[in-house]
């Protein structure tokens, strides 16, 4: 999760609208962005220890929607992310398993579902969500 948080905090697509991404929540403000830890499971795991594994995430991004121009441009800025994510792949895994700790590589980071998930009571801010799916190595000491 975290190097999936770090890849979005970097991407200039969302360091045109805010210079933080929140862990587990998002604020419900114009501009506000979030991303949550849905689970993660081995995907397969070969006769040497080196495990495939899948990360599923959640992004909340919280913009003004006051006009169909507003709602236009974040189903477009949801789209160009996507394409991004998707582009994403090799960046550097580290994590600890008990007192080892394994590295390995991002595979791909997919992207699915992105919608309108909640408006706010007077509609001028809609909270979005984007379902992600990091596929990752770690390689077995």
């Amino acid at each position: 999760m975290e190097v999936v948080k770090q890849i979005l905090t970097e991407c200039t697509l969302i360091s045109q609208f805010t210079n933080e991404v929140h862990t587990d929540f998002t604020d419900e403000t114009d501009k506000n962005y979030g991303i949550s830890s849905t689970g993660d499971s081995l995907v397969k795991k070969d006769i040497l220890g080196n495990q495939t594994r899948q990360c599923n995430l959640t992004l909340y991004a919280v913009s003004s929607s006051v006009n169909d121009y507003e709602r236009l441009q974040n189903s477009t800025f949801l789209v160009d992310l996507g394409i991004y994510l998707e582009s994403i792949k090799g960046n550097t895994i580290t994590q600890a398993v008990g007192d080892i700790e394994l590295s390995g590589k991002v595979l791909s980071i997919r992207c699915n579902n992105g919608m309108a998930w909640e408006a706010s009571e007077n509609g001028q801010v809609i909270k979005y969500q984007l379902q992600l799916q990091a596929q990752y190595n770690l390689e077995s000491e």
